[in-house]
């Protein structure tokens, strides 16, 4: 889990982990920017915890070999029930409030 539960503070600490999971691969943010296809001031924000896209997240995670993570972020919820699992919802728009 990430630290803090503000969007700010959870930024800086994936941008933390993000540059010492680079740093254990000894990769220079040239080198990772380069291999990942972003700019390294791109990258350099990314691991400040500032503003990315989320294919340059999933370009840089990619080159790190942490893709799978990337399944894990937003996995959908278990079925509540056994009829839910037999009969899933097909929801495709939200309400409007």
């Amino acid at each position: 889990m990430l630290f803090g539960n503000q969007p700010v503070e959870q930024a800086i600490a994936l941008g933390n982990r993000l540059k010492s999971l680079r740093l254990q691969r000894n990769l220079t943010q040239a080198s990772l920017a380069k291999r990942a296809g972003i700019s390294r001031p791109t990258l350099g924000a990314l691991e400040r915890g500032g503003r990315a896209t989320i294919e340059t997240l999933a370009r840089v995670m990619y080159v790190l070999g942490r893709e799978a993570e990337l399944d894990e972020l937003l996995k959908p919820d278990p079925p509540a029930s056994l009829d839910e699992f037999l009969d899933p919802p097909t929801r495709k728009r939200a309400r409007p409030t």
